[in-house]
Parts: structure tokens; C-alpha cells; sequence
């Protein structure tokens, strides 16, 4: 391996210098996870990871300055090997924190891959503190996740870029409590898979997992759902970031792939409460877990305090004309898109559709409607700026 591309070592040397640092963990004794997939593009595509190892390598050299302030720190790093390895680490750091049974030690879990790495160790996360107090407790207190950008489209992460999150941690922080997206067939058990079935949905084949589906950005149905399976279908052929050339593309094929069906979404309040429902076609409906949130291609879908979008059907010439208001933000108060808050949707449909769920696809048939959209309570411990 060329000694100009990125290793795992090279990201547990900067961040550990950092968090070292960092006085929100001052006079702490704390431990970090790293959680590495060395078959993701910021390690095998040799322009990315050239330019993160010299960032990672300036940034820990520019440290080398600064006190730690820590009382104590160790670091170890896991490398995936195989489809679930992510899942079966994260649990494991579960275990060896109650097994510790240290609870004052501050442990930080690192995710560095792609954006499926930061995924499924946000999904385990959740899915392990609903099992029992113990773990719920350990997973709210203990645990701060900190999800490294290093994908293709970073959604979900802390920081759109890694030169965001160096600064992030280089600044004032503070944690913060985060809820998950769920998403969930309403008549259908949550064990239970659904099938794909009939003509259009058989054409596009993604490894479909078992509902509920998770997010902890977006979850969005529609030609957004599109836009991702048309980028992660061209990224396993030719390795990049395509989708800004898929999102015009996407907006030219869509119409003939998926027929355009009615929707109707019913809202609720924090109290289940239902406050609107409307009937209309559907282009797409987005669900942040908060408002101000953008995809980590830049797409500002909800620019607001808002955290639901959705878009009528609107004729495709105007779809490509007015594309660019999806990305700075400005379709709202047009008639392009409209923008509403609820902590519940949930959604009739009579036609085949995508979902995705930050960057991850699954195909929806007609039997998976009526489909709830809701967040959770906040579970995963994050950290944010202070200012």
C-alpha cells in the first residue's frame, strides 16, 4: 500500500489528538471505538484518501502544540471483514462497556467507512437500547457517537465535510440527545419482510432489509429515493460521486420507470394528534429527524424549521428548470414543494415507489401502505457546537 493513502491509523491518531484535547471531555477518563471499513471508497479511491491523509496528518500535527486535557485516554479500532461485521462490533462495545461497569468513563464510538458504516452503527445503537434499561441507559450516557464524513454522500454525519468536523471538534462542544427516523409498513409486523412484486418494482433490485427501516437525517420516498439508487447503482460500476449527474438524469427517466401515484398523508402532532391530511400526486415526500437538514450531496430539502417536504407532481420541464431551488433552498413558499412539521406521517399509496433511508434503498410495493414515518425518542448521544 502507497504510503500517500489513508489507514485506519492515520484517522485514530488525528481524532484521538483531538478529543484529547477537547474540554468536554477535561479531567475525564475516556475510552474510543473505532469502527473502520478499509473496502470504502476514503480508503481504496486514491485521490480521496491521498487528500484525508493529509488532512488527518496536518490537523494532528498542528495539535502536537495545545495541552490534552484529559484525565485519560485509550483508543481501538475494529475493522470490518464481512456483510454485519458493523452490527456485531457495535454490540460487542455495548457489552464490554456494561461488563466494565465503569460508570464514570466517557466512550466515544467512531464510525469511519462509507455512509452504510455510519448506518448500521446508528441503527444498532437504537435497536440495542430498546432491549433492555441497562443498555438504555449505557447507550443515552455513556455513548457519544461521532459519525466521520467520509463517504459519498454523508448524510446523517457530523459535518458534510472532514474539514467541518475537525473544526467541530476543535471548538466548544456540548452533548445532545438525538431521536432516530422509523420507518414501517403500519399492518405488517415488523419481522415480517414484504416481497417486491410486479413488473416496474423488479427491475430495480436493492438488498431490500427488514422493515422498520431507520434514518437519522432523511427518510424520503420518491424521485429523491431515485436520485440514490441511480448514484449507488453508477458507484459500484465507476467509483465517484455522481450525484450531481444523477439528479438531472433521474429527473428524465423517472416518469417512465415509476407511475405516478396519489398520496395521502395524514400528520400528527407529538401528542398523536392528527393536524392535516392531504391528497394529492406525489413527486416525493421528505422526513428529517429535525428541520434545516440537507442531503450530503448539498440539497437543502428542508431549509426551514420544518422537518417534512413533500412535492406534488409537477411537469418535467419544470422539474429540471427549477431543480436548482432544491439545493439552495428556495422553493419554499413556492408552489414547487410545501413544508410542514410533525413528529408522525403516515401515508396511503396505490403505486410502487422507493424508499431511501440516508443512503440506504429498499423497494415498496402497494402492500407495504398504508406506511408510518415517525421519530423516536432520543436515544443516541451526540455532540454538537456549543455556539
Amino acid at each position: 500500500m502507497s504510503n500517500n493513502l489513508l489507514t485506519p491509523d492515520d484517522i485514530v491518531s488525528c481524532i484521538t489528538a483531538l478529543i484529547s484535547r477537547n474540554k468536554l471531555w477535561a479531567g475525564k477518563n475516556v475510552r474510543l471505538f473505532f469502527i473502520a471499513n478499509q473496502v470504502s471508497g476514503c480508503f481504496t479511491n486514491k485521490v480521496k484518501s491521498e487528500h484525508y491523509k493529509r488532512v488527518f496528518n496536518r490537523e494532528e500535527k498542528n495539535l502536537s502544540d495545545f495541552p490534552v486535557c484529559v484525565k485519560s485516554i485509550s483508543s481501538k479500532l475494529f475493522i470490518t471483514e464481512y456483510a454485519g461485521h458493523t452490527k456485531e462490533l457495535t454490540q460487542a462495545v455495548i457489552t464490554e462497556l456494561i461488563a466494565s461497569n465503569s460508570p464514570d468513563t466517557e466512550c466515544v464510538l467512531i464510525s469511519a467507512g462509507g455512509d452504510g458504516t455510519s448506518l448500521e452503527v446508528q441503527t444498532t445503537l437504537y435497536k440495542e437500547s430498546q432491549i433492555n434499561q441497562l443498555k438504555a441507559d449505557v447507550i443515552k450516557n455513556q455513548i457519544t457517537i461521532l459519525r466521520l464524513p467520509l463517504g459519498t454522500g454523508n448524510d446523517g454525519t457530523d459535518g458534510h465535510k472532514i474539514e467541518e468536523t475537525i473544526e467541530l471538534l476543535k471548538g466548544q462542544l456540548t452533548f445532545t440527545n438525538s431521536c432516530a427516523i422509523k420507518v414501517y409498513p403500519e399492518n405488517a409486523p415488523a419481522e415480517e419482510q414484504i416481497k417486491a412484486c410486479g413488473k416496474n418494482p423488479k427491475k430495480y433490485n436493492p438488498e431490500n432489509p427488514q422493515a422498520p427501516w431507520f434514518a437519522f437525517n432523511i427518510a424520503s420516498i420518491g424521485l429523491d429515493a431515485y436520485v440514490v439508487y441511480m448514484t449507488n447503482t453508477v458507484k459500484q460500476k465507476i467509483p465517484g460521486n455522481f450525484y450531481h449527474i444523477c439528479v438531472p438524469l433521474s429527473g428524465l427517466v423517472y416518469d417512465k420507470d415509476f407511475k405516478t401515484g396519489t398520496a395521502t398523508m395524514e400528520f400528527f402532532d407529538k401528542n398523536g394528534t392528527k393536524t392535516d391530511e392531504i391528497t394529492c400526486p406525489i413527486t416525493l415526500i421528505a422526513f428529517g429527524a429535525s428541520g434545516h437538514r440537507m442531503y450530503g450531496g448539498g440539497h437543502k430539502v428542508l431549509p426551514t424549521n420544518d422537518n417534512i417536504c413533500y412535492a406534488p407532481k409537477v411537469k418535467l420541464l419544470r422539474l429540471i428548470r427549477d431543480n436548482s431551488q432544491f439545493i439552495d433552498g428556495s422553493f419554499a413558499g413556492t408552489d414547487l414543494a410545501y413544508l410542514k412539521s410533525g413528529e408522525k406521517l403516515r401515508i396511503s399509496y396505490d403505486q410502487p415507489i422507493l424508499l431511501q433511508c440516508d443512503g440506504e434503498v429498499a423497494m415498496l410495493t402497494k402492500d407495504h401502505f398504508p406506511l408510518i414515518i415517525e421519530k423516536t425518542e432520543k436515544v443516541l448521544r451526540t455532540i454538537s457546537s456549543s455556539n
